[in-house]
């Protein structure tokens, strides 16, 4: 039987109501306790890591989640971490490029709704995880509602849904029929030997265009080193704001353009207000979903 390590974290699947409202108390044990269906499908070993909501999840708690996974990978075949479903997709950008190449399958998923609640998502989204975990594939992957995800492509669509998450930019890796049987059609692949990116830099702003955002706002920005563009379209940088764009990229500061679009990414040689931001220097980031733009420039990988 395959071994798996699930790393708690808190978030819906944990939660419990309290006077203020939904809030992560269960432990990890306690999952496992309320599952045993669990027994089934591998040998579950539980890392207790922290029990919060995922709204309030930083950068360096993702890296914990990173180092638990890395300097556990001998021991297991697998590991799922247990999450809230709101900030689920940065992390899995962010452990898909920290754990470059690894060897063994990351499998996230949470829920909408607390484990033991009455038709609650959280028993199948834990026990597919787990039967990803558990089979034979590679890399970091998301898994809900019967999805296998790719970590960089992984973004939550709906706030209410048990059928929350998507995959933009890439088909699935594949899903888990009701009868419990994985399958993988787009499996992830390794490039290269693992490896643990063990500093990142979280000093990057994200900034959506909107039609009448002022020139001045850029002045804001002239201390930040990078500055990610969600722009209209396929991208560009309105006539009015190009001045100041150009002013903040003089001071030195990188600017990156990705689409406010779900599908389709950025494409700056199809329009000539495309190319004028290309010509001033603006780097454009293609398909990148947000939350993967932000991982790879954290990572230092653009």
């Amino acid at each position: 039987m395959k071994k798996v390590l699930l790393i708690a974290t808190g978030g819906t699947i944990a939660c419990r109501e309290t006077a203020n409202g939904l809030s992560p108390t269960l432990t990890g044990g306690a999952l496992v306790r309320l599952l045993p269906a669990l027994e089934t499908v591998c040998a579950v070993t539980v890392c207790e890591l922290m029990r919060l909501d995922s709204t309030d999840l930083t950068a360096a708690d993702r890296m914990q989640m990173a180092r638990a996974v890395w300097e556990n990978r001998g021991r297991y075949d697998g590991f799922v971490i247990a999450h809230g479903t709101d900030t689920l997709s940065y992390t899995a950008a962010l452990l898909h490029h920290v754990l470059r190449n690894i060897d063994r399958p990351v499998v996230l998923t949470g829920s909408m709704l607390p484990m033991g609640a009455p038709g609650s998502d959280a028993p199948r989204n834990l026990l597919d995880a787990c039967r990803v975990a558990a089979a034979d594939c590679v890399g970091v992957l998301a898994v809900l509602h019967g999805k296998i995800i790719h970590g960089p492509h992984a973004a939550k669509r709906h706030s209410l849904e048990a059928d929350a998450f998507t995959s933009v930019g890439a088909p699935l890796a594949g899903v888990i029929d009701r009868a419990g049987c994985v399958r993988l059609a787009h499996p992830p692949k390794r490039d290269g030997t693992p490896r643990f990116v063990r500093d990142i830099d979280t000093d990057v702003l994200l900034v959506k265009l909107t039609p009448d955002l002022p020139p001045s706002f850029f002045n804001v920005l002239h201390r930040y080193p990078r500055v990610v563009v969600e722009a209209f379209g396929a991208g560009g940088i309105p006539r009015r704001l190009e001045d100041a764009v150009r002013s903040l990229l003089r001071s030195g500061t990188r600017v990156y353009l990705i689409s406010q679009c779900a599908e389709g990414g950025v494409d700056l040689h199809k329009y000539e207000v495309g190319r004028r931001a290309e010509a001033m220097g603006v780097i454009p980031l293609g398909s990148r979903t947000t939350e993967d733009a932000l991982a790879a420039i954290q990572c230092r990988e653009l």
